[in-house]
């Protein structure tokens, strides 16, 4: 027998409270004599055999029921055994060892890391093991890459070896994924006795009743579920939960906002810590607000770039028990402008007489990082199409279907595109082309245009609505914005997530005046009213100038938009189908290992693709394009830290994920390396023994204690 909390069992002392106190009423009575106590004594002398049997008897349950209960709460185990009897099986058997090599697996606990205990429990497993047997070792990393497949121990030396020098990686636990790679294992294997053992800490992260399903074919195919448990509670761990680029687009000279969010898992409170900003081979510090425990934290960051091209940004806490998820690294690409292009469907003679004039001198005013290319939309229509970070189309009577697939796909690669209404537009040839019953670029279905009578813009309170700076204007401003006319829109019933109203003009209707669509990586921005003056006078007016900065701020194309990815993603990045390079080759910054990615070369576009991602870090990729130069691009690899969540599973919370299978559990102590199989939990029975002393104890004392 064994105890799941031993260290209570030093309350065993209390059992002896009830001889204590027996003794001591013992010591409270007076010897008195007193003449007719012969005649009693004389009594008391047949039946003092049988009071003193009494007496030790209700002291003896006393005992035992105080006894019972202190076991009970040390959680007795029975049925224990050593390793080898944990591993025996009835004949040969086709075993699948699993080892979680995930990232809450460098949780440390008294200078050790779960994974550093994962290791010494599969390392005596292999040595346990019969030489017979048949053997498939994996990482939930790589379940598809085992160490060995199907072998035999003859020497397990080689093996032993290859378990030492395993590294937790940065990859997220998936346990459905992981048992069914198991399984596919399984079903090679030469033995009719097939078994799984998970070595892993045993953490909630990654667990879902999804496997259910196959740990119920388990059940009845006979399969055994074996679980070695190295984890142990987390001692406090900080994480950085996110860190993004919140200013849409990245200029040189231009000071630029980032966000970091930084969680407090720990019980005590982060008070004005010290974090490392890394940007390229620069360090700084910067310091933490105060953080009370299970609170999550804004920190915002202002960055200024001197050139242009990719920067590594990096935020790293200060060490914990968790290392592996203290640092969050980006890649920002700083350019030196943004390219606009106007499509201007009703040009003018005169300045200020086209659709587009005040468009720009909006952008490009004391604003010389904004390039904006007018350009007329028959002209437009007649050439190939380019890839701005924004198009604007102003006034366009129509799109042709052709050309509205190629607007499709520059949107969904992440091109922004706004669209402004005018005289000329044809709203049915854009229903059909572009808005499609939703399936388009447009958010909603153009309808008609009307006389207004609003009385100012209304801009939506919307948290992250690019347009919220204009909130911070005197009210005043935005009053004065009243269109003499707009053009209806209709949205559908069952608003897409994708689409929102981000402004409204102030009329009876709240018609809307801004909607958003999200599509792809890109974004549309459909205003209702003209670009110019022949709808209204805004433009004229300072929070024109605002509003469409901001805009076209919000939908500018972004660089980055495959460059930033989470560990056990896979690494892509689209390449020209003309300059398709043969080769080419991957590595992490601070490591000599190449890696090598492929050419993915029937997708469209070709792509240069990797897959297997399993560390954090900075990546370099390289290729060299046929009669070009050399080619780079640098990515940034971050761990998920969803799996440094500290919530461990038990018996209760781990059953629905294994359906009718009964995994047989082991507990792994890294101290003693002593292994100890957990069989049958007896403190249930324990309890009902002391109640039923306990109700004995009740009874029996009212007997004895009854009139003689």
């Amino acid at each position: 027998m064994s105890f799941l909390a031993p260290a209570l069992l030093w309350a065993v002392v209390l059992a002896s409270a009830p001889i204590i106190i027996h003794l001591l009423n013992r010591r409270r009575f007076i010897r008195v004599d007193w003449a007719p106590m012969k005649y009693l004594k004389l009594t008391l002398k047949a039946n003092r055999r049988r009071l003193r049997i009494e007496q030790w008897i209700l002291l003896a349950v006393r005992t035992l029921a105080v006894a019972a209960l202190i076991f009970a709460i040390a959680r007795p185990v029975s049925s224990t055994t050593d390793l080898a009897g944990f591993l025996k099986v009835q004949g040969r058997a086709s075993r699948v060892l699993v080892i979680d090599d995930s990232l809450s697996m460098g949780n440390e606990s008294q200078g050790v890391t779960a994974f550093a205990r994962a290791r010494q429990a599969a390392e005596q497993i292999v040595r346990a093991l019969g030489t017979q047997d048949s053997l498939t070792v994996c990482t939930t990393s790589r379940m598809n890459a085992p160490l060995v497949r199907h072998a035999r121990l003859e020497t397990v030396d080689t093996l032993v070896s290859q378990i030492k020098a395993l590294e937790p990686s940065d990859v997220i636990s998936a346990w459905p994924k992981s048992l069914a790679a198991a399984d596919e294992h399984l079903t090679g294997g030469p033995f009719p006795i097939r078994e799984v053992l998970l070595v892993t800490d045993l953490w909630e992260t990654g667990w879902s009743p999804d496997g259910a399903a196959l740990c119920d074919r388990w059940a009845d195919e006979k399969v055994t579920l074996r679980i070695v448990d190295v984890g142990r509670e987390s001692e406090g761990n900080r994480r950085i939960v996110s860190l993004s680029q919140t200013d849409p687009v990245a200029l040189i000279d231009t000071e630029v906002k980032f966000t970091a969010q930084v969680r407090n898992d720990s019980r005590d409170e982060m008070q004005a810590e010290q974090a490392l900003l890394t940007v390229d081979e620069a360090t700084q510090s910067v310091t933490l607000p105060d953080i009370p425990p299970g609170e999550t934290v804004d920190v915002p960051l202002m960055l200024t770039f001197d050139e242009a091209g990719q920067h590594r940004i990096a935020l790293q806490l200060p060490n914990d028990t968790l290392a592996a998820d203290n640092t969050f690294r980006i890649t920002a690409d700083v350019r030196r402008q943004v390219e606009v292009s106007l499509v201007d469907g009703d040009p003018g003679l005169k300045p200020f007489e086209s659709e587009t004039d005040f468009l720009q001198l909006a952008l490009t005013a004391g604003n010389s990082q904004w390039k904006a290319s007018p350009v007329i939309s028959s002209e437009w229509l007649s050439q190939p199409i380019a890839a701005p970070d924004v198009l604007v189309l102003a006034n366009v009577d129509r799109v042709t279907p052709e050309r509205a697939k190629e607007l499709e796909q520059l949107v969904d690669a992440g091109m922004g595109l706004m669209v402004f209404p005018g005289d000329t537009l044809d709203a049915a040839a854009w229903n059909d082309v572009l808005y499609r019953d939703g399936q388009g670029l447009l958010p909603a279905r153009l309808e008609q245009i009307r006389e207004a009578e609003s009385t100012g813009l209304v801009v939506e309170p919307i948290a992250d609505s690019p347009m919220a700076a204009l909130l911070r204007i005197s009210p005043e401003a935005l009053s004065r914005v009243r269109p003499k006319r707009i053009l209806e829109t209709s949205l559908p019933g069952d608003l897409s997530p994708q689409v929102r109203v981000l402004a409204r003009w102030n009329d009876a209707k709240q018609t809307p005046a801004l909607l958003e669509k999200r599509f792809g990586l890109g974004r549309v921005f459909l205003w209702t009213v003209t670009a110019d003056r022949e709808w209204s006078d805004w433009p004229t007016e300072a929070s024109f100038v605002l509003a469409t900065r901001l805009s076209a701020q919000a939908i500018a194309a972004r660089i980055t938009r495959w460059e930033n990815l989470i560990v056990g993603q896979p690494l892509r990045f689209p390449l020209d189908a003309d300059l398709l390079p043969q080769t080419a080759s991957l590595t992490r910054l601070g490591s000599d290992e190449v890696l090598e990615p492929r050419i993915k070369r029937d997708s469209q576009p070709p792509e240069l693709v990797f897959d297997d991602l399993r560390l954090a870090g900075f990546y370099r990729a390289g290729w060299d394009e046929p009669g070009g130069s050399p080619q780079q691009r640098m990515f940034a690899a971050t761990s998920d830290f969803r799996d440094s969540e500290p919530r461990r599973l038990n018996d209760e919370t781990l059953r629905p994920m294994l359906g009718r299978l009964t995994p047989k559990m082991l507990r792994f102590s890294g101290e003693t390396m002593s292994l100890a199989a957990e069989g049958t939990e007896l403190w249930r029975m324990l309890a009902a023994v002391m109640i039923g002393l306990l109700l004995f104890e009740s009874l029996f004392a009212a007997w004895v204690g009854r009139a003689r």
